[in-house]
């Protein structure tokens, strides 16, 4: 059995004497696709003012035209990809100041009641299989959600939807909420929700509802401050720049300033979208009542055979601080021969224990595994020093790849497994191939897999999988099976 076998040190998908029979058992063991799916077909960004709907504007709606004309084709382009799934990111529904809210019922509902025509209402069914993948995924990435059985559909979710209920006919609805998070955060659950879409296979629409700011004008009903005029400018330059950054670094106390609504929404929106070569377009961008309302359409190149969009894969939000210092750990000694002495700042490890079993995985920008090294159990005096040392491994000792070179290093991604301590269970039914990693054990031999593998959908693949690492028989039952989570840092 080779070193990495010992019960302190696993590759996760390292070939074992057993290669070949792993190999028949599940062909994508030692190999991953060049591109994942790309399942988001679609996205826009949408206002959210009730006063555009006719039924309570009563006439008024025709001063903002061109914002209706710009839905309206929104809503065509929208039919004509025939999504399953349709994301609402709202803004004004149930909030949480530290979490995330999903909405978790059999059924999305609400009306205008509030604004004069209670007789216009809009019901969606709630997919629910997709809420429990995102819950499963942001917990996987250490953020924060919470999910609410009840919601009745505010103005931020109600009037978009009003409008581009005709492009979403057939589609089932995920209606989540942002929270006083900051943007980071926001992007970040942006990129669970695009990993969860993919685990689904769902063709989805994302729907960012956002006014930006509301204070363009004396006589509106929040007043005139000169940041807010400044705020609508750059944000609608960097929707049709699709310029990541800008949003996701614009100050605090600007946004309060000029009476932001957008910025967190786009957020989450540029998050789901991250590494998609996309063609953002503005559509429409008015503010006749001192807020600003922009619609904009994003065609995503997958879906539609782009050639001249914007490709985004060199934008990435600000990684944890265990992400980054694997990538810093493996630069350091790719380039100079050096092992990088880890400094952290004070609150790098925050919610995470001082010692823990961890895995650092490496991944081409397509997403395909470059190398993935770790162990179940701490071995070194500090999580820190866990993952300096295992990046370096997973760069240049996975013996399916060959060292990592410097030419390589600016287009690896790379991310973080902290493993809780392994326990105990009586049998299969206590485990979950997406949310819990498994180790089998029989005597001297072990086999480990990692969680939300790729490809591994039931918990009989699981365990087929880790008895074949561990060099057992398939068909083998008198085993000892450990089950464990991971926090994913990315």
């Amino acid at each position: 059995m080779p070193s990495c076998w010992t019960p302190e040190r696993w590759t996760p998908a390292t070939t074992p004497p057993c290669c070949r029979r792993c190999a028949a058992l599940w062909p994508p063991y030692n190999w991953m696709p060049e591109a994942a799916a790309m399942p988001i077909v679609y996205a826009c960004v949408s206002p959210h003012p009730p006063i555009i709907v006719p039924e309570v504007g009563r006439g008024r709606e025709r001063e903002v035209q061109r914002t209706l004309d710009a839905l309206g084709r929104v809503a065509r382009e929208m039919a004509a990809h025939r999504p399953e799934l349709a994301v609402l990111i709202a803004v004004h529904g149930p909030l949480h100041p530290a979490a995330f809210t999903l909405l978790d019922a059999d059924r999305a509902e609400g009306d205008f009641a509030q604004w004069g025509a209670p007789h216009v209402q809009l019901s969606f069914p709630v997919d629910r299989e997709a809420v429990g993948v995102v819950r499963q995924q942001a917990e996987a990435c250490g953020l924060p959600l919470r999910t609410v059985s009840r919601w009745d559909l505010d103005w931020s979710a109600t009037v978009p939807l009003y409008y581009l209920r005709s492009g979403l006919e057939g589609a089932r609805l995920l209606a989540l909420n942002i929270s006083f998070l900051p943007p980071q955060q926001h992007f970040r659950l942006g990129q669970a929700l695009r990993a969860a879409i993919e685990r689904l296979g769902r063709r989805a629409a994302v729907i960012a509802s956002a006014d930006l700011s509301h204070r363009l004008s004396p006589e509106g009903p929040y007043g005139f401050d000169p940041a807010g005029p400044e705020l609508d400018r750059l944000l609608e330059e960097a929707v049709a720049r699709w310029d990541v950054e800008a949003v996701l670094s614009m100050p605090l106390e600007f946004r309060e300033r000029a009476g932001d609504d957008a910025v967190p929404s786009l957020s989450v929106l540029m998050g789901a979208l991250d590494g998609l070569t996309v063609r953002p377009r503005v559509l429409s961008h008015e503010g006749p009542w001192g807020v600003g309302y922009m619609v904009a359409s994003v065609e995503v190149a997958a879906e539609t055979g782009l050639e001249d969009g914007l490709p985004r894969t060199a934008v990435r939000a600000p990684v944890h601080p265990l992400a980054r210092l694997a990538k810093e750990a493996v630069e350091a000694y790719v380039t100079r021969g050096e092992v990088l002495q880890p400094r952290l700042p004070e609150d790098a490890l925050a919610g995470l224990p001082q010692r823990a079993g961890v895995f650092v995985s490496i991944k081409t920008a397509s997403g395909a595994l470059r190398g993935c090294i770790g162990s179940v159990v701490p071995t070194r005096p500090s999580l820190a020093e866990e993952v300096v040392a295992y990046a370096i491994e997973s760069a240049t000792a996975d013996p399916r790849f060959p060292p990592v070179t410097p030419e390589e290093l600016d287009g690896l991604v790379y991310s973080v497994d902290v493993l809780s301590p392994p326990e105990p269970v009586t049998g299969p039914e206590a485990l979950d191939p997406r949310r819990y990693g498994v180790i089998v054990r029989k005597g001297p031999q072990r086999g480990l897999l990692l969680p939300d593998i790729e490809g591994v959908e039931t918990v009989e693949q699981q365990l087929a999988i880790a008895k074949a690492k561990a060099g057992l028989d398939p068909d083998d039952e008198q085993v000892e099976l450990y089950k464990f989570t991971v926090k994913r840092l990315t």
